[in-house]
C-alpha cells in the first residue's frame, strides 16, 4: 500500500490498458488486497469449498444406489441429492457475494485514500452492502435468464450492461433498484468496449480454471474411462471419494474464488474508463488530489 505506487483507476483506459492495469493493480496489491478479502471471507469460502466436496461425494453415492436400482419408480429419491444441491448453491452465492463486495470495498478504500487502505472503512462497507449486492444478484439474474430464455442475445446484452451495476451500487451509493435502472444509461455508447474486455477476462479465467481442473481430471481419468465405457460399479464410483481427489477438487476451487477477484478488478477500471469519457473532469480533479 505505497503511495509512491499508488496506481491512478480514474483515467480513459483502451481494451490493453485495462487488462495490463488490472494484472499490473494485483501485482503491487497481491498481499493486502488478497490478504484482506481472505480475512473478511475466508470463513464462507472454506464453508463452501465444504459443501463442494458435500455435493461430489452425495452424488457419487447417489449414483452409486442408482445403478442398483431395479424398480425405478420405487427406489427413485431425488431429495437425497436435494439437500447437497441447495448446500452447494446457497454457500456458493455467499462466499461469492462475501469475496465480490469485499473486493470493491477495498478498491474503493484504496481509491479514496490514494492507495492507503483502511481494513475496518473495508470490514464496514462490506457489511453494509452484502445484501443490497445479493438482491442486487438476483435481479440481475432474473434480468439476464428471462433475456437469455426468449432469445440468446438479449441475455448477453443485459449481462455485460448489468455487470457494472455492482459499481453504481458500491461506488456512487445507488439502491439496488436505481443501480440496474441507471446502469443501462451508463453504459450507453460503450457497450462493445466493456463487452470486449468482459470477455478477454473470462476467457483468461476459463483457460487457468481448466488448467487448475487438471490434476483432478488427470487423477480419475482412468475411472472416467470406465464410466464413459459403460461400467458404474461402486468401486469405480467410490473412488471420487478418494482423499486426494477431493483435496485437488477442494484446492481447485479455493483458487477459483481468488480467480473471481481479477474479473471484479478489471469491471472497476471499465467503470472508471466510462466515468471518465463521460465526464473528464473527473480524471482532472484526481489527478490534482494526487499530486
Amino acid at each position: 500500500m505505497d503511495t509512491q505506487n499508488f496506481i491512478n483507476f480514474k483515467k480513459k483506459r483502451d481494451l490493453g490498458t485495462i487488462l495490463s492495469d488490472t494484472f499490473q493493480f494485483l501485482s503491487s496489491e497481491w498481499k493486502p488486497f488478497f490478504g484482506t478479502i481472505l480475512k473478511i471471507s475466508i470463513i464462507p469460502i472454506l464453508i463452501a469449498i465444504c459443501a463442494v466436496v458435500y455435493y461430489g461425494m452425495s452424488s457419487v453415492s447417489f449414483l452409486g444406489d442408482f445403478s442398483q436400482i431395479t424398480d425405478f419408480q420405487a427406489a427413485f429419491n431425488f431429495s437425497d441429492l436435494l439437500l447437497p444441491i441447495l448446500a452447494f448453491l446457497f454457500s456458493y452465492l455467499i462466499a461469492y457475494a462475501l469475496i465480490t463486495v469485499a473486493a470493491l470495498a477495498y478498491i474503493k478504500s484504496y481509491i479514496d485514500n490514494k492507495g492507503v487502505v483502511n481494513y475496518e472503512e473495508v470490514q464496514n462497507s462490506t457489511k453494509e452492502k452484502f445484501w443490497p449486492y445479493v438482491g442486487l444478484f438476483f435481479l440481475n439474474g432474473i434480468i439476464v435468464f428471462f433475456g437469455a430464455l426468449f432469445c440468446f442475445l438479449p441475455g448477453i446484452y443485459f449481462g455485460i450492461v448489468l455487470s457494472l451495476s455492482i459499481c453504481l451500487l458500491i461506488f456512487q451509493n445507488k439502491s439496488v433498484t436505481d443501480a440496474i435502472n441507471d446502469s443501462f444509461g451508463f453504459i450507453k455508447g460503450h457497450w462493445w468496449e466493456t463487452f470486449g474486455v468482459l470477455i478477454v477476462v473470462q476467457l483468461i479465467i476459463i483457460f487457468i480454471s481448466f488448467i487448475l481442473d487438471l490434476p483432478a481430471t488427470l487423477y480419475q481419468a482412468p475411472d472416467i474411462t470406465s464410466i464413459i465405457q459403460g461400467d458404474a460399479s461402486n468401486e469405480i464410483l467410490k473412488s471420487f471419494s478418494d482423499p486426494i481427489y477431493l483435496m485437488l477438487i477442494a484446492l481447485s476451487y479455493f483458487i477459483k474464488f481468488i480467480l473471481y477477484m481479477v474479473a471484479t478488478v478489471a469491471t472497476v477500471f471499465i467503470y472508471y474508463d466510462i466515468k471518465v469519457q463521460k465526464d473528464p473532469s473527473t480524471e482532472i480533479i484526481d489527478e490534482i488530489g494526487v499530486e
